[in-house]
């Protein structure tokens, strides 16, 4: 197994660093997370699970942070993750609890210490496309914004037979990035925890819908 997981990493890294090389981001948000710094906030970038990847090579080496599963799989992207630059921390292992917790804790901590995070709303186990209430939990113990994360690419392959048709993107694509609005979590969250993740699971898919417009227009934009 560790012979397979660390053929396995070596093998994720070359794929993204490819992807990250080759993949030209036309839409950028960078400036408006800036702007958020320069107000003094740090933020939670929020994604549906089969866009993760986005997160590995646009945040890269940006001293962003992110949650993974505490298995096998979580130790393979961990150590692909902390190659980029992003620092990981494990959110959930059913048979040992206080893994999880120290996990979170730990990405609490980091957190609070002036770091960005991002987690994808929906998993790591799902189901697709409807929100977990963990994010509104660590938004609120750190005071971080939620910033719904919107993506399209313009050539990917979808992974067939995932809960979460995960999608990876074809070198020398193009891909759009779109922010939603930023929602702010009160520390008396749990009488809306609904409404609010309601709010997110609507302004998530808000923001995917922007990017796909916005590659729409910016097609039509190269035909003129």
């Amino acid at each position: 197994m560790r012979v397979f997981s660390i053929v396995t990493r070596l093998f994720l890294i070359a794929v993204y660093r490819t992807i990250g090389n080759t993949v030209r981001i036309v839409d950028n948000p960078i400036r408006e997370v800036r702007k958020y710094h320069r107000q003094g906030r740090r933020v939670i970038f929020a994604l549906w699970h089969e866009y993760s990847v986005v997160g590995i090579f646009w945040y890269r080496h940006r001293h962003g942070s992110a949650l993974v599963a505490n298995s096998w799989k979580g130790d393979v992207l961990g150590n692909v993750l902390r190659h980029f630059g992003t620092q990981d921390f494990r959110a959930r292992d059913e048979k040992r609890p206080l893994n999880k917790a120290q996990g979170i804790l730990g990405f609490v901590k980091y957190l609070r210490d002036g770091h960005d995070g991002s987690i994808t709303v929906d998993g790591p186990f799902g189901p697709a496309r409807r929100g977990k209430p963990g994010i509104l939990q660590i938004a609120a113990k750190t005071g971080h914004l939620i910033v719904p994360v919107g993506a399209y690419f313009s050539h990917s392959l979808k992974v067939r037979g995932r809960w979460d048709d995960y999608r990876i993107p074809i070198p020398f694509g193009r891909l759009h990035i779109v922010l939603g609005d930023p929602i702010e979590v009160p520390s008396d969250y749990r009488s809306r925890e609904k409404e609010l993740l309601e709010q997110l699971d609507s302004a998530t898919n808000e923001a995917e819908i922007r990017a796909k417009r916005a590659a729409k227009t910016y097609r039509k934009r190269r035909r003129l």
